[in-house]
């Protein structure tokens, strides 16, 4: 019997290369009705019904399924047949999600530059955000905003609750690091911690899970390019205002040097910054600038950031401006 079983599938098989399997199945299925093969038939009578379901020769098709013919091109390769991908493209998580960002505010006719400022929040981060509330108090047309990189170690109870004020501004935060260490001198490990533990601490605060990064005293090499899961932010203009430079000298540094695209360098806590800003928002106004953060910015100007990649501007797209 062992040896008639073997040699009744192996004939099965033969007849299903040649595409006749359903007509002599059913046949041998009536033979193998009998008292001795009963055991298998209700096996190869399912069986029988999976070949005929399948079976290219079968005469029920789905009318809500469209057929389509696809055909071999003749002397071509199966390689050569065969679709190709698509071309890769970049994944999503590369391209800075601005998605959120609201430049509902941002005059259409307006040209934009961004003023950033490093080491915050420092207590005296309130008069900064007294200066912007002013002026957005005596301008709303002209609504005024900015980034501020945040080092983590700065946080405290007593400054921390000006950074959800400054978000109710308008402003964005941006990741300064935990400690303001040169990155470019940290292990893989190190380097991560500094950024993932302040994105914790900002995340707390704005509700979202990763910031513009800039890299203390703008320093980033390749593998801190590789290690950043954001774009990395530096500037254009340099205020050198942490030196004890003049507010006037501030004042000239950015209105002297502006640009559409421009982003602008300074720092929380020197009162002869706090000074500058007063002349600069309502100045660069009359000029036809509006004062925003580095999101709101890309956005308008339709820069796609890249995380990984160091920007030192914002130009708008297509424009020699």
């Amino acid at each position: 019997m062992q040896k008639n079983l073997s040699s009744l599938f192996k004939f099965l098989f033969l007849l299903s290369k040649k595409k006749r399997i359903t007509a002599y199945y059913l046949q041998i299925l009536l033979y193998m009705n009998t008292t001795f093969f009963k055991p298998f038939f209700l096996f190869n009578a399912t069986l029988l019904v999976s070949f005929c379901a399948c079976s290219p020769k079968s005469n029920i098709e789905s009318s809500s399924i469209p057929q389509q013919n696809i055909t071999q091109n003749e002397g071509v390769s199966d390689a050569e047949n065969e679709i190709s991908s698509p071309p890769l493209l970049p994944a999503e998580t590369d391209i800075w999600d601005v998605s959120d960002v609201d430049i509902s505010e941002i005059a259409p006719d307006k040209k934009l530059i961004s003023f950033t400022f490093d080491d915050s929040p420092s207590r005296s981060l309130e008069n900064i955000l007294s200066v912007f509330a002013s002026f957005n108090e005596e301008n709303p047309d002209c609504k005024a905003s900015a980034t501020l990189f945040c080092n983590g170690y700065l946080f405290d109870a007593q400054n921390a609750h000006l950074l959800t004020a400054a978000c109710a501004l308008g402003f964005e935060l941006g990741n300064h690091t935990q400690s303001h260490k040169d990155l470019t001198t940290l292990d893989e490990e190190k380097l991560r911690r500094e950024i993932d533990q302040t994105d914790i601490l900002l995340s707390k605060i704005d509700g979202k899970p990763r910031h513009l990064l800039r890299a203390p005293f703008g320093k980033a090499n390749d593998e801190v390019k590789a290690c950043s899961p954001v774009p990395l932010i530096d500037w254009t203009i340099d205020t050198i205002d942490w030196t004890g430079v003049s507010e006037d000298a501030i004042y000239r540094a950015v209105f002297d040097n502006r640009f559409s695209g421009a982003i602008v360098l300074m720092h929380d806590g020197y009162q002869h910054t706090v000074d500058a800003l007063k002349r600069l928002l309502p100045d660069l106004k009359a000029d036809g600038y509006q004062v925003v953060s580095v999101s709101k910015m890309a956005k308008a100007h339709g820069c796609n950031l890249q995380k990984g990649k160091h920007y030192i501007r914002a130009r708008k797209q297509n424009s020699s401006s």
